[in-house]
């Protein structure tokens, strides 16, 4: 199963090209129709990234908590036992 955080990201990569592509036809010169829709479609697609954005952070905060457990000293391998109120 793919990460979906990894597949998220890459999806937006992709669309931020996109999005550099028509920002850079807008930095050209006036064209009667193509400026309005690449205008349109920026919009659109800087509207799909936050969702994105959104969605990365959801998935993050849905993803299972590692739990480390506490690294004992190289002294004494007992250590996490001893640090333990509820021993």
């Amino acid at each position: 199963m793919s990460d979906p955080v990894e597949d998220l990201q890459k999806a937006r990569f992709a669309l931020v090209n996109d999005r550099r592509q028509f920002a850079s036809l807008l930095a050209g010169s006036y064209q009667r129709g193509k400026t309005a829709e690449a205008t349109d479609r920026l919009i659109q697609l800087q509207k799909a990234i936050e969702a994105i954005d959104a969605a990365i952070v959801d998935e993050k905060a849905l993803a299972p908590k590692s739990i480390t457990p506490k690294k004992s000293t190289p002294n004494n391998p007992y250590s996490e036992i001893e640090d333990d109120p509820s021993i």
